[in-house]
């Protein structure tokens, strides 16, 4: 009878009942499905072209009525009966030849990847999908892990979530998505016991990264328990290795965050920063001088420059740790490092015009990433200091949406005219015309911009008046919001 079950006239049988029955239980859902085409379409257009396609738009409109049928996309790749069939092709790839059921895995991705996509522009309205998101993020796959991990963290995550999220950590299921999981913990405060044992374990883990991660989203997470202190503290040990003294400031940075102690953990940080100054620095991830990426010594500073602009330093401090990451700065020579530190080192006294070269450094780039930072910049830089070197009046026509209403706020603060600037941040609010990545921060500043404006910005009340409806409901109350403030100031 063994021998039978190992046969192949056995397996013959067997595929012959099962696969015409599973079939068309597949056939069924994607007939069943309506978003399929949608999410087929979008997949086959470039991720930048997606968030203001037709279909996007569409689908955005459903709201709340789109998540189940996006929920049922995001488990297809994952269904028993599908994960046999891709085995079966594995195994017998010539199966495909008479069986026309056996669905293509390189879809499958691209479909929920697209889901996942859809669920990030829907924001809280997605909220219900949150197991599914948890279950796509814990997959062995990485590019399913990035999909996942926007799409939750623009749905929301709550105390129901993190729940779901320690057990996973707990089962030790999840592989790339691992540190995903763990930054998402640190989103709802007071933590749970069970988190924090989760993340306190998770100090010791033997991956490089994840004691790093762990750490960090303790520190922000601000509970000081024995165990989390006692962790940290062993955690932070120098070390002239770029990765692992990322991990040592990390620990520092998190020690100062529960326990506050200024002074020794600045000193700390220092020496590790002037350590790093003394080796040599690597070529940029990727090469050239674009946002390929950071390393784990750009990551250092970065992190270094947010500690101190947040510290409550003397005048010597401030100036020696201005100093250090002044000298990194021009050691990198990549002005991808400089936009991201100069808030930081403006808060510790960088003086105006080595502020607006920064700011127009990165505006004369070809990069529209690096010209929509820059622009972001500007309106920081607005708040301290005068801006008469900036020609407001080109950038604010410039091409990219972003960089008009950055633009456009920054000229506000320093002619006040109504007349140039409102028809600028109203045409900005049109999501249908100009969705796309970074539109989730533009959105928001323009609205904000409005706010600061106040009674002089009624022009824009129409438009306003359709974000209040917006599906994202964070959207819709930001605008209800801007409404009112600009009807009653």
């Amino acid at each position: 009878m063994r021998r039978w079950f190992q046969s192949g006239p056995f397996w013959l049988v067997l595929l012959i009942v099962l696969l015409p029955v599973g079939g068309l239980l597949l056939l069924q859902q994607t007939t069943v499905n309506p978003l399929h085409s949608a999410l087929d379409k979008l997949a086959a257009v470039s991720i930048s072209e997606r968030w203001s396609h037709p279909e996007m738009v569409k689908i955005r409109q459903l709201g709340k009525a789109a998540v189940p049928s996006l929920r049922g996309v995001l488990r297809e790749k994952d269904r028993p009966f599908t994960q046999f069939l891709l085995w079966l092709k594995s195994k017998w790839p010539g199966v495909t030849r008479f069986y026309p059921y056996i669905p293509d895995p390189k879809k499958l991705t691209e479909r929920r990847w697209a889901a996942c996509q859809v669920l990030q522009t829907l924001g809280p309205a997605g909220k219900s999908a949150v197991p599914e998101l948890i279950k796509v993020i814990a997959s062995k796959d990485p590019g399913d892990v990035n999909g996942g991990s926007m799409a939750l963290w623009a749905v929301g995550i709550d105390a129901e979530a993190c729940e779901q999220l320690d057990d996973v950590l707990e089962k030790g299921i999840a592989g790339f998505g691992r540190s995903q999981i763990i930054m998402a913990l640190g989103n709802v405060k007071p933590p749970s016991d069970r988190t924090l044992k989760a993340l306190t374990s998770a100090l010791t883990d033997t991956s490089p990264s994840i004691p790093r991660y762990a750490a960090e989203t303790l520190g922000n997470l601000g509970v000081a328990t024995p165990a989390v202190i006692s962790g940290l503290k062993n955690l932070a040990t120098n070390s002239t290795d770029a990765f692992d003294a990322l991990t040592t400031v990390t620990a520092w940075v998190s020690l100062w965050q529960i326990e506050k102690g200024s002074r020794p953990v600045a000193d700390r940080v220092a020496q590790v920063l002037e350590q790093q100054l003394l080796t040599p620095i690597s070529p940029p991830i990727g090469g050239g001088s674009g946002g390929q990426g950071i390393d784990a010594t750009e990551q250092l500073f970065m992190k270094s420059a947010a500690l101190f602009s947040r510290m409550k330093l003397d005048e010597v401090q401030n100036a020696k740790m201005l100093t250090l990451l002044e000298s990194f700065c021009e050691k990198s020579g990549r002005i991808f490092i400089r936009m991201p530190l100069l808030p930081s080192m403006m808060q510790l006294g960088f003086p105006r015009d080595k502020c607006v070269d920064v700011c127009t450094t990165g505006l004369h780039q070809e990069e529209d990433y690096y010209r929509l930072q820059a622009a972001q910049l500007l309106t920081q830089v607005s708040e301290r200091y005068p801006l008469d070197a900036i020609n407001l009046d080109e950038l604010v026509r410039d091409k990219d949406v972003g960089i008009r209403v950055y633009a456009a706020t920054v000229y506000w603060r320093k002619n006040k005219r109504a007349d140039v600037v409102v028809p600028i941040l109203t045409e900005a609010l049109d999501r249908n015309k100009h969705q796309s990545y970074y539109y989730a921060e533009i959105l928001p500043a323009a609205l904000n911009a409005l706010v600061e404006i106040g009674a002089d910005a009624r022009a824009a009340e129409s438009a306003v008046r359709v974000l209040t409806r917006d599906p994202d409901p964070k959207i819709a109350k930001r605008a209800t919001e801007t409404l009112s403030k600009i009807r009653n100031q």
